[in-house]
């Protein structure tokens, strides 16, 4: 029974990656083809497959196993019931009727299915109480700190109002042994100001606003 509960976690640990794989997929389709990842996407869940289907075989060998053991110890004890039965009838040890013998034997059939039945729903109800244990450890995981906290309010004062850009006497080269492109460059872009910046390897334009 440990090792069936122990087997049934491990297919609900394998089966979630499934799951968010499902929906990261569906999610990100579009760009999945764009970047033409679509086999690489396939053979990561044929990989989650594989292992929630190794962890969900494992489980079924094991009930099955307790199942076959189940039978043989049954088995064993209507052979020996059986061979007590006929010692007791054939010595005459007591006076026992051979129709409530054999009432006896067909209940005692009927019990080792019923004590079966037993040992195996036991066995389920430790095995689904995996899926409660592992939502009451989900209700343990720290959760993320909050947005905004006490702490952001010291640095209101200290943070800038206004976004704005100052270079002083600033040179930049893009190699050692290449020229500079900046060569003492000085100048200031104050917040909500439109500028544009043209070179050899190209141009760009930003605007820099004002932070609120």
């Amino acid at each position: 029974m440990l090792t069936s509960r122990e087997t049934k976690r491990l297919e609900g640990v394998a089966r979630s990656p499934i799951f968010s794989m499902l929906s990261e997929s569906i999610t990100g389709i579009s760009t999945i083809r764009s970047c033409d990842y679509s086999k690489y996407f396939l053979r990561k869940f044929e990989d989650a497959h594989d292992s929630h289907t190794r962890a969900f075989f494992a489980f079924i060998a094991v009930s099955r196993w307790l199942g076959f053991r189940l039978d043989f110890i049954m088995a064993i004890f209507l052979a020996i019931t059986c061979y007590l039965a006929v010692f007791v009838q054939y010595y005459g040890l007591f006076d026992i009727d051979s129709s409530t013998l054999g009432l006896a034997l067909l209940m005692l059939i009927q019990l080792s299915g019923t004590f079966q039945w037993c040992v195996r729903q036991s066995a389920e109800v430790v095995n689904h109480m995996v899926s409660t244990e592992r939502m009451l450890a989900f209700t343990k995981v720290e959760s993320e700190a909050a947005l905004e906290t006490s702490a952001d309010s010291k640095h209101i004062e200290k943070w800038p109002n206004s976004g704005s850009i100052n270079f002083q006497h600033v040179s930049a080269r893009y190699r050692d042994t290449l020229p500079k492109t900046l060569d003492n460059v000085s100048f200031e872009v104050r917040g909500g100001d439109r500028i544009g910046v043209v070179g050899r390897t190209g141009s760009v334009s930003m605007t820099l606003t004002t932070f609120s």
